[in-house]
């Protein structure tokens, strides 16, 4: 009888395994160890068919198993419920190192059977709470200024004995520019938040003085509804996501959301422009002093609007789920999105009307009046309930600049913690390029990957003298497939030095990596050497033989999945040659780029690849 592998488990028996040692055994360890070194080196183990996968999590806080399970999840999707014999659960220990794992047994189509043991690196404590928010701005413009230097002329890359020159297309400085002056931008705007605090507060030197308090907070508002309107905007379109992405619906998500990507940036760049202005140079001009108290009143409703339509979404999606049937509707989600695309728009034309109203006219009687009050009524349906005394004092509360600074507080917090929790992992590991704070961090990373691979590697069969694995697999997601290639690479390296006994290269059957950042991290934190030799770049590449090693490059098959509306991935284009070698000269194995169309909603496509099905696919037939 089939088992049920949504409702039966197993956890199965703990198994200790010997391990043959990677490298020569240091001083003073066991005679075993020596004995299974000698007979290794003296004649390299076969090793029993089974397949390993082993996983790196991506940055971010991650928790443990989630890793696990997302990956056996996605295996079972893409082989099929009635293709996998068996399923359960085993805490191992190999040598010293103790791992946990899950164990699928999968029918071929061969009819025979394959066990796959999956196991996860899991690193995410190493990094909590060691990274500061000036720790990432160092980063952030360390990294885009050395990637402004990189794209004045080609970008030169050691790969395989020979330094080949890529050209850098006008895209790779534009999107740097915008980066660096969002980035300024946001803490132009963080220091006058903090600022115009103290002046209402009473504190300091009430720098800005209280007559600007009024056109700085009407501008604020505009920047906070501007970017929670757009959160509520990416929010309901990942609720929404159709399963075909290629369908006029799943374009039409992701166009309109790359839209909301263009327009907040633009608000918040404009936003920090008029507010420096006005703090700096004390500019506060009659138009925005007229309209403010109507400008209070558009954002607050504006925000709790998109909250409302973001809630429901939630709720909706949620009831779905609840009852068994797939989280979207083909009416409720579209509409709900369509709403929320309005609204966000609605900040900056609802602006630029009231402004033009009241430099124009009694507000009060024209069209943006009537509208303010009429949204008024959508986000207070309440006050028809209660008489006129709550609708007034409620309209009084739409209409009060209160709001603003707590919503914008928010908007600061979460940026900040979006940058701490997930590119902060990335500055603790990737900042390598110059002495820096983080070097013992990435020390232990790097020293528990290792560790967590090695094991794998070295396992002996509990039956045999041979290796437990013929087959491993090494996968990486985002900053994962970083720290995943870096191991590989160290593993390669330790088994040529030892005279590769491990055969580690001849047992790796796959480097897969998705939503990866290493083509970026090798542009922006290349260092090229003032010589024309490019020594210290050449040098950089002995501790990678996956870009100088040709044997090992052609032996392992490298997959990138990587999606273009993921802002952090990309195709990988600087780990081989850019154009085909001369005649006679021998070619190197390419990285086979996969584009999943399914992650299309921008920003938050970086994770959807978990949930899709070309991961999976691409995994699935190399196992």
């Amino acid at each position: 009888m089939k088992k049920d592998l949504r409702r039966e488990f197993t956890v199965s028996t703990p198994l200790v395994y010997e391990s043959y040692p990677l490298a020569t055994p240091e001083e003073k360890v066991s005679t075993r160890k020596v004995e299974l070194f000698q007979q290794m080196v003296a004649k390299p183990p076969e090793a029993a068919h089974k397949t390993a996968v082993w996983v790196v999590h991506g940055m971010g806080q991650q928790v443990p198993f989630a890793t696990l399970e997302q990956v056996a999840e996605g295996i079972i999707a893409a082989a099929g419920d009635t293709n996998v014999a068996n399923l359960q659960y085993r805490e191992v220990k190999v040598d010293k190192t103790v791992l946990q794992r899950v164990e699928l047994t999968l029918n071929k189509a061969d009819g025979k059977q394959r066990q796959v043991d999956v196991y996860e690196c899991y690193w995410a404590p190493k990094t909590e709470g060691a990274v500061k928010l000036r720790n990432v701005i160092d980063f952030l413009w360390d990294g885009g200024t050395r990637g402004l230097i990189n794209s004045v002329t080609k970008f030169e890359r050691a790969l395989f004995g020979r330094m080949d020159a890529f050209n850098v297309t006008w895209r790779t400085p534009t999107y740097l520019l915008i980066t660096l002056a969002t980035l300024a931008a946001l803490m132009v705007i963080n220091a006058i938040i903090l600022a115009t605090g103290a002046t209402i507060a009473g504190i300091g030197n009430q720098i800005p003085n209280r007559t600007l308090v009024m056109p700085l907070t009407a501008i604020a508002g505009l920047v906070s509804a501007a970017a929670i309107t757009f959160g509520a905007v990416l929010a309901i379109a990942e609720a929404t996501k159709p399963v075909n992405s290629e369908s006029w619906w799943g374009r039409t998500i992701r166009n309109l959301t790359w839209f909301g990507v263009v327009f907040t940036i633009v608000a918040i760049l404009a936003g920090a422009g008029i507010m420096a202005a006005i703090f700096w140079k004390k500019w506060d001009p009659a138009w925005l002093s007229g309209a403010a108290p109507h400008l209070h009143a558009l954002t607050n409703v504006l925000i709790f609007i998109s909250l409302i339509l973001m809630l429901a979404s939630r709720l909706w999606r949620r009831h779905q789920v609840s009852k068994g049937e797939p989280p979207r509707s083909k009416w409720l989600s579209p509409i709900l999105f369509y709403l929320a695309f309005i609204v966000h728009l609605a900040v900056i034309a609802g602006a630029l009307v009231i402004v033009f109203s009241v430099l124009h006219g009694d507000f009060e009687t024209s069209l943006a009046g009537r509208l303010l009050s009429w949204m008024k009524s959508v986000v207070g349906p309440v006050t028809c309930l209660f008489g006129p005394t709550l609708s007034h004092w409620l309209a009084k509360a739409f209409s009060s600049p209160v709001w603003v600074w707590p919503f914008l507080v928010i908007v600061s917090a979460q940026v900040r913690t979006l940058l701490v929790e997930y590119v902060g992992d990335v500055t603790a590991y990737v900042a390598s390029n110059k002495v820096d704070s983080f070097d013992e961090l990435r020390t232990k990373i790097k020293a528990l990957a290792k560790e967590s691979l090695s094991a794998v590697y070295s396992a002996k069969s509990q039956t045999s003298d041979q290796f437990e694995y013929d087959h491993i697999c090494v996968v990486g997601h985002s900053l994962g497939s970083v720290i995943a290639y870096d191991t590989l690479n160290r593993l390669i390296a330790d088994d040529q030095l030892a005279g590769g006994p491990a055969r580690v290269v001849d047992r790796t059957g796959l480097l897969l990596t998705f939503g990866s950042p290493l083509d970026k991290t090798a542009f922006f934190f290349s260092v090229i050497g003032k010589t024309t030799r490019h020594i210290r770049e050449q040098l950089a590449a002995v501790v990678q033989p996956l870009i100088q090693d040709r044997v090992a490059r052609d032996k392992i098959e490298w997959v990138n999945v990587y999606s273009r509306n993921d802002i952090i991935s990309g195709s990988l284009d600087f780990y081989q040659f850019s154009e085909p070698l001369p005649e006679g000269l021998q070619q190197v194995r390419k990285v086979v780029n996969v584009r999943d169309k399914d992650a299309l909603v921008p920003l938050v496509a970086h994770v959807e690849y978990w949930t899709n099905q070309t991961v999976w696919s691409e995994l699935l037939p190399r196992l």
